[in-house]
């Protein structure tokens, strides 16, 4: 990919595209295995955690789940076929890690998992277009629900419903400027 955009940047394109159609293609076919190998990781490394977890063995399955978020977060940005699945994936693995975090007695750090989840949401807002059945946006949408709605009830659970209305507050207002027309429903149970 650098060769093409170097003889984008320098006008020598000509005569290159069909060489850069191939590219691209390739590029693109890279892009999917990768994908696909980082959803099987979280698949395999969810299964980890999740037996570990059942075992009651909450220290290693809190270590395997923060792994899968881990594993995730760099792909929240790019644009690829499995957005939509890495998103829902990514939010599910921040709430499992804090979930068992939880269970731990880590309540401050059960807390920047159920954050995280729904402050990345959030900012991926500001990339999604216009609503529509495929779009971005509607998935975006539904995981921020979820998340406010964890991350509230663990805040309300532990006494700290001043800070549950200040995140709702401040998620409207950044929805708000974005999409007006979503922000009456978007946090109602």
């Amino acid at each position: 990919m650098r060769m093409i955009a170097k003889c984008i940047d320098t006008g020598t394109f000509k005569g290159l595209n069909k060489n850069y159609s191939y590219l691209v293609i390739e590029s693109s076919m890279i892009q999917h295995k990768m994908v696909q190998d980082i959803l099987n990781q979280w698949e395999s490394d969810t299964l980890e955690a999740d037996s570990f977890y059942y075992r009651k063995e909450f220290k290693k399955a809190g270590k395997a789940f923060c792994r899968t978020v881990e594993l995730l977060e760099p792909w929240l940005e790019k644009d690829h076929k499995e957005r939509k699945r890495i998103l829902r994936f990514f939010v599910l693995s921040c709430h499992n890690a804090a979930h068992v975090l939880s269970k731990q007695g880590k309540h401050k750090e059960a807390e920047y998992y159920y954050s995280h989840a729904h402050f990345r949401m959030l900012s991926l807002l500001g990339q999604c277009s216009k609503p529509g059945p495929s779009r971005l946006l509607d998935v975006v949408l539904l995981e921020l629900r979820c998340t406010f709605n964890q991350l509230r009830s663990h805040l309300v659970g532990k006494n700290k419903m001043e800070l549950a209305a200040d995140v709702k507050e401040e998620s409207v207002r950044v929805i708000r400027q974005r999409y007006s027309d979503y922000v009456d429903d978007i946090f109602k149970a």
